[in-house]
């Protein structure tokens, strides 16, 4: 018994190191944030205790909680637009692109490229072009006469958050598609040739084949949006500053996390406690939205 337990120990040395490394980046630091949620500190001089103060404040305080319960709308709102509308935009490109439609190779460039792009330099571009003083878009509306497109824009609480989906999308989608696109080729081309001798049409091949056979890489796509939906920062800090923009409508949960931990106008004092009493609540919102997708797409996955 002695040698045979020996002889399971060595794959512990393999083991050790990841675990190790994990648990000193990844579990650790979870752990600590947790701990200093409850207390008030202004990251020097003494902590002091408060229990579940900070948590209080977050969901009660009339002038905290309607600002975290606004950004956590725009979270949210962002999250359905990844489901309905990045996901399926991203999907259909990668299907143009299987048909192999003209110039496909140079469409699919011309939307990989912006990938490689920082998300900073996209928006910090996004702001010259849709500035409404000196931006691209209001000046070549002005020289060619139509006046009736000059607009705010970005300025534009019913413009802003559209703006900022469509910058995602034509930033950030050549992840997804070309996800869906490698996934789409690696179909085996003999249950494409089956379907055509059998008569299929090409809208049956697209919702009986290649949608079911999707449906995997779909879910990984969509858990890792999602997970980024919910704790998106830059393209809106860019679009709409720190304080969230006209009326709030670029606020998000990260963009208040960096507001309130790190002081600023609106409340003028460094509390790390409170900045991580939302991260916690963030952190277990995200937990809860991927379990239940995985719930959920686990069910609709094509069973290989």
């Amino acid at each position: 018994m002695k040698e045979r337990s020996k002889k399971k120990k060595p794959y512990l040395f393999f083991i050790a190191p990841g675990f190790i490394a994990y648990t000193v980046f990844i579990i650790l630091p979870i752990i600590y944030v947790i701990y200093l949620s409850v207390f008030e500190w202004s990251g020097l001089g003494e902590m002091n205790f408060i229990g579940m103060e900070n948590f209080k404040t977050l969901f009660t305080n009339t002038r905290i909680a309607p600002v975290f319960w606004n950004a956590l709308k725009n979270n949210l709102k962002y999250l359905l637009c990844v489901w309905f509308i990045i996901t399926p935009f991203q999907f259909l490109v990668a299907y143009l692109f299987y048909l192999k439609i003209p110039f496909f190779k140079y469409y699919k460039f011309m939307i990989f490229m912006p990938y490689v792009i920082s998300s900073t330099i996209v928006s910090f571009f996004a702001t010259m072009m849709f500035n409404p003083t000196i931006g691209f878009l209001n000046t070549f509306f002005e020289k060619l006469g139509l006046h009736q497109f000059v607009s705010a824009w970005v300025g534009d609480p019913g413009l802003s958050f559209k703006i900022m989906i469509a910058l995602v999308i034509w930033q950030g989608a050549a992840s997804g598609m070309m996800i869906f696109y490698a996934n789409m080729m690696d179909i085996p081309q003999d249950i494409i040739e089956a379907s055509r001798i059998d008569g299929c049409s090409e809208g049956q091949r697209l919702t009986r084949i290649l949608i079911p056979l999707s449906l995997p890489a779909c879910s990984s796509i969509i858990v890792m949006s999602s997970i980024w939906a919910l704790g998106v920062f830059d393209i809106p800090f860019m679009l709409g500053g720190p304080t969230g923009g006209v009326n709030s409508s670029l606020d998000f949960v990260n963009l208040v996390f960096y507001r309130y931990t790190f002081g600023s106008v609106l409340s003028g004092e460094v509390n790390l406690g409170f900045g991580a009493s939302i991260s916690v609540t963030m952190f277990i919102i995200i937990m809860i939205v991927t379990f239940i997708q995985n719930k959920v797409l686990t069910k609709f996955e094509y069973d290989t």
